[in-house]
């Protein structure tokens, strides 16, 4: 969004005052925005970012064919426009702009999309993401090794001219290309292989921003302005710094004395906010995001429908949405966040139609739990849950062990909580017993939700592997049914998973930000967090 200024039909004096005016805003420009993460990033690769905090901080200093506006709705970016797919939806052939550099200023060009496309989907690369490219045209063979790299379904048809093509029509795929797809430069990555996006000087961006002072391993880093990002002239904001603050007093602490201009709180926080001096800079901004739980296939009684059931009945989500986050959040009734999707027939939301797939029942908790305990032969159980250390995640886990360890007796909950980056190590040797973990989309399509207990899911980290649903999610994901049709498959995948719990939703997210009256431009919205490039000292 363009911020334009307009002047007509003043005196001399006035203009001198419009242009001192000018003068102090370019001063203002100098001035940075410091902003708070909730954890430390993971990675600055694109084509390896699975985390909430890394993805969202990618958005800052690289952009794809497209890119969305403050709403959220889907423009172009380096593509020149939002182009229509032919070949029944499956083909998609762009013109890109001449003038997208990267931040050595070397041009940003089809290539620069072919390479990185193709490395994600190599399976030497290990990415955890391949899942967001799996509907272009042989994606999950060359994944699975099947299939040659460059068998890949894109092409550069020039310098500035790119075609990707589908293995079926995907209704959501702007999102994709807006939010998940970025390019790479070749000469640069290769330079440093697999050690690419390790840290700041190991990256190259093509974006408003470029990435400094991050080492791969620190708390804070910055973005600074690219000289060389073709829209450079509308970002307003030349430097903003990132700390990570997980500690919610410190997060409200560092805004109330101006420290931090823009920051999450969540709790007790928010409530006080609510009803203090600082609600005319509180936002809440219900999320397209789930918090759940993974059960580790690997481990014999995790395999125990029984006991996953037990204690999926004895969460009480109302209790923990309104009396620990107290945040705006929501106890998740089904795999797929409210708001996400209608019934195409009725209007109704998803969940409306599912129901309440995840009640508290203290009961049924005790009843599963004993069924378990047969099967399994052990009247005691001690299990460990993973999670990362920020004070919601470790919050959580806390309300989880109590319930757990209230309703089911014999069950002891041991709490494991690590950095963000050795979470996501420890998913990948699949060394736990069950953990938590959250799932952002941005795009609203329950499959992005419902495929998080497929095996065709490289973030199915627990392995759960049911003939029936991977029929369904097969369904859902070759989207060759009616609207209606395939809306009624999404909900019997939603009540067989509940059904079967192979992945136990716990709430659906709502974030709390404290936006600094000084500043503008700065806006959250259901499927993306806030990009600095529309922000602007006020």
């Amino acid at each position: 969004m363009k911020i334009k200024l307009w002047v007509s039909g003043v005196s001399i004096a006035l203009l001198g005052l419009v242009l001192a005016g000018c003068g102090s805003q370019k001063s203002s420009q100098q001035k940075t925005l410091n902003v708070t993460a909730s954890q430390a990033m993971a990675t600055a690769d694109p084509d390896k970012a699975d985390d909430i905090v890394s993805q969202a901080a990618i958005a800052q200093f690289m952009e794809g064919l497209y890119t969305t506006n403050q709403k959220g709705k889907v423009v172009p970016a380096i593509a020149k426009k939002v182009v229509k797919p032919t070949n029944d939806g499956k083909t998609y052939t762009f013109n890109l702009r001449h003038n997208a550099k990267w931040s050595n200023g070397k041009k940003v060009t089809a290539a620069d999309f072919v390479y990185s496309l193709q490395r994600q989907v190599d399976p030497n690369t290990k990415s955890q993401e391949v899942g967001h490219v799996a509907e272009i045209k042989n994606a999950t063979a060359i994944t699975a090794g099947k299939k040659a790299v460059k068998t890949l379904g894109v092409k550069a048809l020039g310098k500035y001219k790119l075609q990707i093509t589908l293995k079926q029509r995907v209704p959501y795929f702007n999102y994709r290309l807006a939010t998940e797809i970025y390019p790479l430069n070749k000469t640069f990555t290769e330079k440093y292989g697999n050690k690419y996006g390790t840290s700041a000087k190991k990256t190259l961006s093509n974006g408003p921003y470029v990435l400094k002072g991050w080492t791969g391993t620190n708390d804070t880093w910055k973005y600074e302005k690219n000289p060389y990002y073709y829209g450079h002239k509308q970002v307003k904001i030349k430097n903003v710094k990132v700390q990570t603050v997980k500690n919610n007093s410190t997060a409200e602490n560092l805004f109330q004395s101006d420290q931090v201009q823009v920051t999450q709180i969540t709790g007790t926080q928010v409530s006080e906010a609510q009803r203090g001096s600082l609600k005319s800079q509180l936002k809440i901004t219900k999320l397209n995001q789930l918090y759940f739980m993974l059960w580790n296939q690997k481990r014999s009684a995790l395999q125990n429908t029984d006991l996953r059931r037990a204690v999926s009945y004895a969460l009480n989500r109302q209790s923990l949405v309104k009396n620990i986050l107290k945040d705006g959040s929501v106890a998740a009734t089904s795999l797929v966040p409210s708001g996400n999707t209608t019934n195409p027939t009725t209007g109704k939301d998803f969940n409306t139609d599912t129901g309440n797939l995840y009640p508290y029942s203290p009961a049924k908790a005790k009843q599963y739990w004993k069924k378990a305990q047969a099967s399994l032969g052990n009247q005691k159980l001690t299990l460990q849950l993973l999670t990362n250390d920020n004070d919601i995640n470790k919050s959580v886990a806390e309300y989880i062990q109590a319930a757990i360890q209230k309703n089911l007796k014999g069950v002891t909950v041991n709490v494991k909580s690590v950095p963000l980056t050795n979470e996501i190590s420890t998913f990948s040797k699949g060394d736990f017993d069950f953990a938590t973990l959250s799932w952002s989309s941005d795009f609203q399509d329950p499959i992005d939700f419902l495929n998080k207990a497929s095996m065709t899911n490289s973030v199915n980290f627990g392995k759960f592997n049911n003939a029936k649903y991977e029929k369904l999610i097969s369904t859902i994901t070759a989207d060759k049914q009616s609207t209606k049709a395939r809306y009624q498959t999404m909900q019997q995948a939603a009540k067989l998973v509940a059904q079967e719990q192979g992945v136990t939703p716990i709430y659906q997210t709502s974030a709390a930000h404290l936006i600094s009256k000084k500043v503008g431009g700065v806006h959250f919205t259901l499927l993306r967090d806030t990009l600095y490039r529309y922000a602007y000292w006020k």
